[in-house]
């Protein structure tokens, strides 16, 4: 072995050995001291170590692939949305979402990846100097989530594993291999927008914590399959020339769909879709079927289909009565497969709106994927 690649593995063996006390012993390194650390580490390499330039051999349609990549991402994401549900983002640029998450998150990436990409660099043709890299940067992301978890049964084993585990394994393989023949920049943007987002955008959807692991189980690799894929055509000058203008032209079309799923399903709107998972309606509102409700509706009258919220659940039920108390409109309801009169008494502050239609059968994969 080289005597570069030797130096090289005493580096990464003395990181690994702080990241592993950080992990099981003293948990020293939360949020910017991680950063200062990281940043120390680079200071050190540098001295030791010359500063590779990055890649910048067809950069820019490189950087305007991983945009089409960004944006089919969202757009898949978003789909999802439309079966698992939306929630409003309570961390949307808030004071401690910004010094909490955003900004540590924006420069601990810029770091990490510059570190990378040198560290690769300097590992060259060296296999083993190659796969402790990988390790070390897997290490470096899994260090604060090891010290909290717990691992006292095999199911927190388990959980541990398909949650935290796998998804960091494939990020950093992915994007070690990317790294090395495309540099950091691409991989930059890329990590900022899939690791930012939860915390830039006010609505985002909500899937259950098993499908969002195998969410960034995934991504990276296919990020990483399709940016080498054009790397190799664009190497090989196969790619026509009105690839890129066709390919974004393709985007728009489901960018303009994921918009207007958005749009019914945020309730910041005037209108708002709810997918039923209750047969208290039937047979006008069946099960499965999604309802539009007008939340700025002008009055409620009896014989109204109205959608209301009792606690965390929204039902969908009829007006059967309507009266007057303190100058403020009080309403009951009742299903229309239902014997009884809901038991209690609807408030204004309760009404999500009013139905104004239904739209059959679309709203089964929500209510399968939500029981």
């Amino acid at each position: 072995m080289k005597k570069g690649y030797k130096k090289l593995l005493i580096f990464i063996l003395f990181i690994f050995l702080i990241l592993l006390i950080n992990s099981f012993i003293f948990n020293f390194l939360l949020s910017y001291k991680m950063i200062i650390f990281m940043f120390l580490l680079i200071l050190f390499f540098g001295s030791y170590f010359i500063f590779e330039k990055n890649k910048k051999r067809y950069i820019l349609d490189i950087l305007f692939e991983v945009m089409i990549c960004i944006v089919t991402f969202f757009i898949l994401y978003y789909l999802l949305g439309f079966i698992v549900g939306l929630a409003k983002n309570k961390t949307y640029f808030s004071i401690n979402g910004i010094k909490d998450f955003i900004i540590p998150i924006i420069i601990f990436c810029i770091l990490r990846e510059f570190f990378r990409y040198n560290m690769l660099c300097k590992a060259e043709n060296s296999r083993v100097c190659t796969i402790f890299v990988v390790i070390l940067f897997i290490m470096f992301d899994l260090s604060n989530d090891i010290f909290y978890s717990n691992f006292n049964t095999s199911y927190d084993l388990f959980r541990f594993t398909g949650l935290v585990l796998l998804p960091v394994i494939s990020k950093n393989i992915s994007y070690s291999y990317l790294s090395k023949k495309i540099g950091y920049i691409p991989i930059i943007i890329f990590d900022l927008v899939f690791s930012l987002f939860p915390y830039i955008i006010p609505l985002i959807p909500n899937p259950n914590e098993y499908i969002y692991s195998i969410i960034q189980l995934i991504t990276p690799a296919l990020f990483a399959y399709r940016m080498l894929k054009f790397f190799e055509l664009k190497k090989d000058d196969k790619i026509p020339r009105d690839y890129q203008k066709k390919r974004a032209q393709n985007i728009v079309i489901p960018v303009v769909v994921i918009l207007i799923i958005i749009y019914f399903y945020s309730g910041y709107f005037k209108y708002y879709v709810i997918a039923v998972a209750s047969g208290s309606m039937t047979p006008n509102i069946k099960i499965g079927d999604i309802v539009v409700v007008d939340q700025k509706f002008d009055e409620i009258n009896v014989d109204d289909v109205i959608a209301y919220k009792k606690g965390q659940v929204i039902i969908v039920h009829r007006v059967v009565k309507k009266i007057k108390y303190k100058d403020e409109y009080l309403y009951y309801t009742k299903g229309d497969a239902n014997n009884n009169i809901d038991d209690f008494v609807i408030e204004k502050d309760m009404i999500v709106g009013k139905v104004t239609t239904k739209i059959p059968y679309i709203g089964y994969p929500t209510v399968w994927l939500n029981k």
